[in-house]
């Protein structure tokens, strides 16, 4: 008892105990101290900065590059290597990958030799992707690749346009006529119109305009190999010189980026008003934007 008082009395002090002697014929080991465990790191894994405010993450912002604000920015959401943000309004968000490179199998001949009692069928030996998938041909879908980011890209870009024309066109004309946009076609087939005014000239007939009219725009646009300019035909849509007079590569990207973002807000608002037409009982997206909240 009482040495243990003495080691502990030590210990408290930090004044090492004295050793007790050695015991004739004892042989003296040494105890070396076992090596603390470092855990492996896990190959391939991203190193991340600590971002200011103590979380480890890398503090993402603006529009382009691999550091770019993408569309989940809760946790370590990484997007897909295809969507490097090279092309404007690229948040990352593909999440069935639809976008993705199209890989093709190459499989190996069948062995067809009527002598042999079995003949082995061909195996995969390599596979084969599609790197640019650029219109290749004058016609209506030029595309070799239904499902590809380039051909996604300029349906994007399309939908977009025709969203926010009709956005604005639904609300500024019930403001100007006071009929819905669901109610436009009943009133235009009893009597053509335009903001009130009286056009004299049957639906057919301008139905018939129409279509001929769009198809010739929508023809000349397809017979056009050069993506930028399917999508931009005519060169850039800038009358009032936003992107500057030497239309700099950094203000054009980000006028198409804001161009996409306004696009794809307005495709969701499209959406909402013809689902408030259907649940709400009324086809006024003012009257149903008053009695929002209520």
């Amino acid at each position: 008892m009482a040495t243990v008082a003495a080691v502990r009395v030590n210990a408290f002090f930090k004044k090492a105990a004295p050793a007790a002697p050695a015991k004739k014929g004892a042989t003296k080991t040494s105890v070396k101290p076992a090596p603390k465990k470092v855990a492996p790191a896990r190959k391939g894994a991203p190193v991340r900065k600590a971002a200011p405010g103590g979380r480890g993450l890398d503090k993402r912002s603006g529009n382009s590059g691999p550091n770019r604000t993408l569309w989940y920015p809760v946790g370590e959401y990484e997007s897909p290597p295809y969507l490097d943000g090279t092309l404007p309004g690229d948040a990352g968000f593909d999440p069935f990958g639809l976008s993705a490179p199209t890989e093709y199998l190459q499989f190996d001949i069948d062995k067809l030799d009527q002598n042999n009692p079995i003949n082995a069928s061909g195996n995969i030996i390599g596979k084969l992707k599609k790197v640019d998938n650029a219109p290749t041909e004058r016609s209506i879908v030029p595309f070799n690749e239904a499902f590809d980011i380039i051909r996604f890209r300029e349906c994007e870009l399309q939908h977009s346009r025709w969203a926010m024309l009709g956005l604005v066109g639904s609300v500024v004309a019930e403001q100007q006529t006071g009929i819905s946009w669901a109610d436009a076609g009943k009133v235009l087939n009893e009597q053509p119109q335009y903001l009130g005014f009286s056009i004299g000239i049957p639906v057919a007939t301008l139905t018939a305009v129409e279509v001929l009219a769009m198809g010739f725009v929508e023809i000349s646009r397809s017979a056009e190999l050069d993506s930028e300019k399917r999508c931009y035909p005519g060169g850039y849509f800038d009358p009032f010189g936003f992107a500057g007079d030497d239309k700099e590569p950094e203000a054009v990207f980000k006028l198409k980026t804001a161009e996409l973002k306004h696009g794809r807000l307005a495709m969701v608002g499209m959406l909402g008003i013809a689902v408030q037409a259907v649940r709400t009982g009324t086809t006024s997206p003012l009257e149903n934007l008053a009695n929002l909240g209520k």
